[in-house]
């Protein structure tokens, strides 16, 4: 099945990512094509936003930004085969903003549905608390310990 990405966040939102993922919903509807749609937070490229992507063989492809008014044209030329279109962005991870970090406290946003357990766990979540309930409390404590992790301050 066809699963599109469309960030769901309050930013997103705020430019009008309900309204496309609306009209894209009836667009796919009336064509007889039945694809997901997997809200997202979104990456964070607010000025590309609301930015959708098509999940390919060799990845997500991104367009963006989309209005409701492109999304005919979109579908028109090809956007659930990830086809060319003045809008299409290519790969979010080679989009030179995205492609010069390195996400740590928010590697899965924009990747993950927030809401399912199941999401999460295929992108790698729980593993970190998988492994420190096979610990000691004493392995926990030498392990935050040999990291050399501080706090963040306010405590």
């Amino acid at each position: 099945m066809v699963r599109i990405f469309i960030p769901g966040d309050s930013a997103a939102v705020a430019v009008g990512a309900d309204d496309v993922a609306d009209a894209l919903s009836t667009a796919l509807a009336l064509r007889g094509v039945t694809a997901d749609i997997i809200r997202t937070g979104s990456r964070g490229l607010f000025w590309l936003e609301p930015m959708i992507e098509i999940e390919t063989s060799a990845g997500r492809i991104a367009y963006g930004p989309i209005t409701p008014g492109d999304v005919e044209s979109l579908l028109d030329a090809g956007f659930l085969n990830a086809a060319p279109h003045p809008l299409r962005l290519g790969k979010p991870e080679e989009i030179p903003f995205l492609k010069r970090q390195t996400r740590l406290t928010f590697a899965r946003c924009g990747i993950v549905a927030p809401l399912s357990i199941a999401d999460y766990r295929a992108h790698g979540g729980y593993v970190g608390l998988e492994k420190a309930l096979e610990m000691t409390p004493q392995a926990i404590v030498d392990a935050v310990t040999q990291s050399g992790l501080r706090g963040r301050g306010g405590a």
